[in-house]
């Protein structure tokens, strides 16, 4: 459907689009291709579409997916949709459309989407709840395509410290990991919206990264911490949570009493959930050799301090390459206190007090990749402790292996194999998506590849 058709049709039935209800149709051919490209349809695929207006976006949908549940507010559109695609008569078995609030019918009752994937040009008026409702539920979406206002796109991909970092941010991150965002002219819509819209994917990230129960505390954390913008966390938080507790776990984590919520990484915020909805953690136990510049073991001190006073330490990182020389990298979950969600090695750790090297790296492969060896993979070269290892001397080891692999789901989100080219393009593009001592590694590795 162009837009001379949607005039017409519009036109035909005397129909005045309503300001309040967002609708903003998408009518630019290439753009809606777009939009089902991103979503990744299969023929056994169920699509749950929001505020599907005159069928633009229902009509590619209905031709990609298995099943498409369509949900219409306005019921003159409903009418509309009803005659062109004959559900009535069985015109379109793979469609059915339902006249509903699609935020009423989401917040309704649970309902278990998790074999579903909702792709949408979202009413603007309703865009942000209905992601939030989405993302929030225990069993959401697999993905989540959809057109909205620019300046939520922003919010939705913010990092902390970014003006646009906040509390939608987080709502929609915890379980989803936001996609590279493209820009869609206003031109593109009928009637033109006063601002430019933009095409979001969130990917729904496995397993999720707390229970329901941990969930119900992290948005509390989340919308406490961001009540007043400009007042520090530890402060705002003592009204939920004795402070004595909380000055444990923001030590544990070590987050500043002074740290406003702007600053608190998503990792950290997940921390805190896990910890402040369950009984009090017992401290980790963790002894790391101190060492000096020399790497000389000088003492021993728990993780907890060594990481507070940034002592010198050690640490193995280990690359596993297959045979078609991909690497393979883990995304380190989001539960993690440091680096969290970032890409990074194959597997890598903190040498415990007494051990050496090489007794590490194998034992980090066999608990985070599951991957065991009967002797120390090849050593390639060593880093002195530095800010980008944070304060660790690293050993580099290298290992050929196939997969595939059994991921500690505590301490990876999930992995994959790239062709060394890849990664460095990656890198080069999106150096945020990958942990420090990574970045730093990776420009050796790949001048000894060469």
């Amino acid at each position: 459907m162009n837009l001379n058709e949607m005039k017409q049709v519009l036109g035909t039935r005397a129909i005045q689009l309503t300001k309040s209800l967002g609708q903003n149709f998408l009518h630019d051919a290439n753009q809606l291709q777009r939009i089902v490209a991103v979503a990744e349809l299969k023929p056994t695929d169920k699509v749950l579409e929001i505020g599907p207006g005159l069928g633009p976006l229902t009509e590619l949908l209905v031709a990609q997916a298995g099943e498409v549940l369509a949900i219409e507010k306005d019921a003159r559109l409903v009418e509309v949709l009803r005659q062109r695609f004959r559900t009535e008569t069985g015109g379109t078995p793979a469609l059915r459309l339902l006249h509903d609030d699609a935020l009423d019918y989401l917040k309704r009752e649970p309902r278990d989407l998790s074999d579903w994937k909702m792709v949408a040009n979202l009413p603007f008026s309703v865009a942000s709840p209905i992601l939030v409702e989405l993302a929030q539920a225990s069993r959401g979406p697999r993905r989540i395509v959809g057109t909205l206002q620019v300046e939520v796109a922003k919010r939705l991909g913010a990092e902390p410290g970014a003006p646009d970092y906040g509390v939608l941010s987080l709502l929609v991150q915890l379980n989803y990991e936001p996609q590279p965002w493209f820009k869609i002219p206003a031109s593109c819509f009928f009637p033109e919206p006063d601002i430019d819209a933009a095409g979001i994917c969130l990917v729904r990230r496995e397993p999720p990264p707390l229970t329901d129960e941990e969930r119900k505390a992290y948005v509390r954390i989340v919308k406490r911490g961001f009540s007043q913008r400009r007042k520090m966390m530890f402060k705002l938080l003592k009204g939920d949570w004795p402070e004595q507790r909380l000055a444990q776990e923001f030590e544990r984590l070590q987050l500043s009493r002074q740290v406003r919520a702007e600053k608190v990484s998503l990792g950290q915020f997940t921390c805190l959930a896990r910890n402040l909805q369950g009984p009090p953690p017992i401290m980790s136990a963790e002894i790391f050799d101190v060492v000096n510049e020399r790497d000389e073991v000088i003492g021993q001190q728990p993780r907890s301090e060594v990481h507070r006073l940034g002592l010198m330490h050690r640490a193995v990182h280990v690359l596993v390459f297959n045979a078609a020389g991909q690497v393979f990298l883990q995304k380190r979950s989001m539960s993690k206190d440091r680096q969290a969600g970032l890409w990074d090695s194959s597997a890598s750790g903190h040498v415990d007090a007494g051990e050496d090297y090489d007794a590490c790296a194998v034992r980090e492969l066999g608990e985070e990749i599951g991957l065991q060896l009967s002797a120390a993979p090849k050593r390639l070269f060593k880093f002195a402790a530095c800010a980008e290892t944070d304060q660790e001397h690293v050993w580099v080891y290298r290992c050929e292996a196939e997969g595939p692999f059994r991921l500690h789901p505590e301490e990876i989100e999930r992995g994959g194999w790239f062709a060394p080219g890849e990664v460095t393009r990656w890198m080069a593009e999106r150096p945020e998506d990958f942990a420090d001592a990574l970045l730093l590694i990776w420009k050796k590795v790949i001048r000894e590849l060469r």
